[in-house]
């Protein structure tokens, strides 16, 4: 958010939006999906897996030369993001590609890239 957006005060000594703001929140019925993403990014590996996986779609085997980590570690974590319907696989042969399926984490993860390489060049 810029420093220049105007929020609203909500106080409950003053003005306050507390009925906007609940109808605002998420469902109780959304927040554990919504948690779940959140569960999946929290990981330095998942979240270097899912950079990887931008722009290629990566074999197990590369992503283990990538990643510089044993092929089960690696196994485990993409099995973590294919539970939470982040990442996908197709076969090819012997060979699992993966590659992000959730566009909108796709987006999320450029949005955050591009944040913190314009934070760096302040």
């Amino acid at each position: 958010m810029s420093e220049d957006t105007k929020l609203l005060r909500s106080c409950c000594e003053d003005e306050s939006y507390l009925e906007e703001i609940q109808n605002s929140l998420p469902k109780e019925e959304e927040l554990p999906s919504i948690t779940c993403v959140f569960k999946a990014l929290s990981d330095p590996i998942r979240v270097k897996i899912l950079y990887a996986l931008l722009n290629y779609e990566i074999c197990v085997g590369e992503m283990v030369r990538v990643l510089d980590l044993p092929q089960s570690h690696v196994s485990h974590q993409l099995k973590i993001l294919r539970e939470k319907n982040i990442v996908t696989f197709r076969k090819h042969k012997k060979m699992s590609f993966y590659r992000i399926c959730n566009k909108d984490i796709k987006s999320l993860l450029e949005t955050v890239l591009k944040s913190s390489a314009d934070k760096g060049q302040k």
